[in-house]
């Protein structure tokens, strides 16, 4: 009896520290065998993207860069079952997008290069600016309260503004010129990636600015990080220009997570695939996917799951 005790344990034991050691290597619990998957090829959306409550995901087609702004016109829908549809349109080179459990959106649109409006559609298609901002605004995401934070690419701010358009600066700090990627962590900090430099930098709910890391030799031609989400201890950001996906952790640690470098949608194992220009990215609701667009190529949609 006692024998049997003892090798239950040994055996609970190794279980437990087998759980630990994924967890320690790979973060949060993630599939060390996770593979990469195309949901939908050839998609115009190529900027951010958010999922909704329901497993929907969102996409902004910013389209190229013309003149000063986008050329892009519409939030592009992928359902659960991979179809892709018209989700708005009349928009004026969308970027940053979040939605929140009421189902309003929001976006970044109209961006000149010189300001940029916060948009707010409704439901029933209501829409409303709530708030124009100068610079370049860019990233934007919410807290529980619904209160919208929006990063710059061209001045060194984060914006906060309230569900009601009262709009403030949340922080400020040089290292924040250059700021698309933004999310929270489960601490309350917000973080932050730079497009320009490839620095992630955490913000504290006073305002405080602290460098996470930076990572290396990915900024080719002024392109260096696209778009970050945070899940558990972990940051996923998009290296737009050296076609990888990028895990780093909260406390600083940088590894390369997944794709070859080559600029192709290729799907397979996290090192055997490859990305086209990986752009935005973000996580659903429980942390157990990832969604990747593409800025290369003729665009697409991937999906990583983590758990």
């Amino acid at each position: 009896m006692r024998k049997s005790i003892k090798n239950k344990a040994i055996v609970l034991c190794t279980l437990l520290g087998i759980s630990m050691a994924l967890i320690s290597c790979y973060g949060d619990g993630i599939d060390p065998e996770a593979e990469v998957e195309t949901v939908v090829l050839d998609l115009a959306g190529n900027d951010a993207v958010t999922v909704d409550k329901k497993g929907n995901v969102y996409v902004s087609e910013y389209g190229q860069f013309v003149n000063t702004g986008g050329n892009g016109t519409r939030i592009i829908k992928i359902s659960k079952q991979g179809e892709a549809s018209e989700f708005l349109s009349g928009l004026e080179g969308p970027l940053g997008n979040a939605i929140d459990v009421q189902g309003n959106f929001y976006v970044n649109n109209a961006n000149n290069t010189r300001s940029g409006e916060v948009l707010k559609i409704a439901p029933d298609g209501t829409r409303t600016v709530l708030a124009t901002i100068d610079g370049w605004p860019s990233g934007l995401t919410l807290d529980y309260q619904n209160n919208i934070y929006v990063s710059n690419f061209l001045t060194p701010t984060v914006h906060k503004i309230t569900p009601q358009g009262d709009v403030s600066i949340y922080a400020t700090d040089p290292r924040l010129a250059g700021g698309v990627g933004i999310d929270f962590d489960y601490k309350g900090n917000l973080v932050v990636g730079n497009f320009a430099t490839a620095d992630i930098v955490s913000i504290t709910p006073v305002g405080n600015v602290s460098l996470i890391a930076t990572i290396p030799d990915i900024v080719v031609n002024g392109f260096g990080i696209g778009y970050i989400t945070v899940v558990g201890n972990s940051i996923f950001a998009t290296g737009i220009a050296v076609n990888k996906i990028f895990r780093v952790t909260l406390n600083g640690k940088v590894e390369e997570f997944a794709g070859t470098g080559e600029a192709t949608v290729l799907d397979g194992p996290l090192k055997e695939a490859s990305f086209n220009g990986p752009n935005g990215i973000t996580a659903d609701a429980y942390g157990k996917a990832l969604y990747i667009s593409e800025f290369g190529g003729t665009g697409a949609l991937r999906k990583i799951k983590l758990k």
